[in-house]
């Protein structure tokens, strides 16, 4: 892939985590971070962050710090993104967004960040 592919899967990607509905995260969610799938630019993100391969090798996400603090918040992937946004998917501490993506929207993004 070419720089400028690259570049633009990015602003993209960028673009559709924008268009997430906000939510008043009170970062309490840390024991529903377990291991995820993904691959495409949000991996690769992550892996140039950290400087290596994603590795899930426990139930845990790999990526909380010792504190239950997300490493990557601000690259964290779609699916990451679209917890607590979902009635499917709610918060169970009571975050509730500024509106509720539907499953089909929340799909939709999901397999739109996949292509990415």
């Amino acid at each position: 892939m070419s720089v400028i592919q690259r570049a633009i899967r990015s602003v993209e990607l960028d673009r559709a985590y924008a268009s997430l509905p906000r939510l008043n995260c009170q970062r309490k969610c840390q024991a529903a971070c377990g291991p995820i799938v993904f691959s495409g630019e949000e991996r690769e993100r992550i892996e140039r962050r950290m400087g290596t391969a994603w590795r899930a090798l426990s139930l845990q996400c790999p990526m909380l710090t010792p504190s239950g603090a997300c490493a990557i918040y601000d690259i964290r992937p779609m699916i990451c993104r679209v917890w607590g946004l979902t009635k499917s998917m709610a918060c169970p501490f009571g975050c509730v967004p500024e509106r509720w993506l539907t499953d089909t929207e929340a799909h939709a993004l999901l397999a739109k960040a996949e292509e990415w």
